[in-house]
């Protein structure tokens, strides 16, 4: 079968993105997900996005299949496909997602950016899939200790401060991604606050991984560093390709500004 798709990255985090009415015909839609998003046999990405239509709906899946409630370099990708596509869109629009309804401003076409409305954390313990609260937590791996702070936000998160975010995290967040702890698996994210006003982020991605740059975990992140009063409601957030901009309003909304690019658009044969 050949399956027309395009490939788009948000600050180095890639998608597959498709059509979901081509989408929702495939026979094993979660087979065709590892199989396209494989950075060997396939076309490769962090995870998938299909773009339903009338209300517009980001249908989003992480590379191994797993259904995620939001993505937020995913979002900024999914106003680039309606843009490109020639979606009749009006200033700002929203966008449905599992996490709830996400408002978007194109900001500027040439550099493509965009401005989302992120919502509120949420501190239901049930929505991260733990038993209690997840803040100032004291958590032991391998004879180290790290306090962890967990919510939701779009999709759940464990914040952990430490001086170099941008070095090796994949042991340490594989280890507390999937600790017992968390019944459903956790984002994490691994900080190093510069000066208040900037922050390095990495993150571990719970269905994928490391990526080059996780917008949801951005979001997480810096509200947790505003939080604790380690930085202002304004941050610039470095991650490993490029940078996201980040605003924290006096009601909690959490807003994220950044790009988005075409990397290319064409079939792939699907087996």
């Amino acid at each position: 079968m050949r399956i027309p798709v395009c490939k788009y990255h948000g600050a180095g985090n890639d998608f597959v993105m498709l059509d979901y009415e081509v989408f929702a015909s495939l026979n094993d839609p979660i087979d065709f997900i590892v199989k396209v998003c494989d950075r060997h046999t396939g076309i490769g990405a962090d995870g998938l996005i299909a773009v339903k239509k009338d209300p517009l709906e980001m249908v989003y899946y992480n590379q191994d299949g797993s259904r995620a409630p939001m993505c937020g370099n995913g979002i900024r990708c999914f106003a680039r496909y309606c843009f490109d596509h020639g979606f009749d869109l009006p200033d700002p629009f929203p966008v449905q997602t599992l996490a709830g309804e996400k408002v978007i401003s194109i900001l500027n076409t040439d550099p493509f950016l965009v401005r989302v409305d992120m919502d509120k954390p949420l501190w239901d313990p049930a929505l991260i899939g733990t038993d209690q609260k997840i803040w100032d937590y004291p958590l032991e791996i391998d004879g180290k200790t790290y306090t962890l702070y967990s919510f939701f936000m779009s999709t759940v998160h464990t914040v952990i401060f430490c001086e170099d975010a941008l070095g090796d995290i994949e042991e340490t967040g594989r280890k507390i991604c999937h600790h017992p702890l968390f019944k459903e698996q956790t984002n994490v994210n691994f900080v190093t606050v510069v000066d208040d006003t900037h922050l390095q982020v990495q993150t571990y991605e719970r269905g994928c991984g490391v990526t080059l740059a996780c917008g949801t975990g951005v979001c997480a992140s810096a509200y947790t560093a505003h939080a604790l009063n380690k930085t202002k409601e304004k941050v610039s957030v470095e991650l490993k390709k490029a940078g996201l901009e980040i605003e924290i309003s006096a009601d909690d909304h959490v807003f994220m500004t950044g790009p988005a690019k075409k990397i290319i658009e064409g079939e792939y044969e699907y087996d």
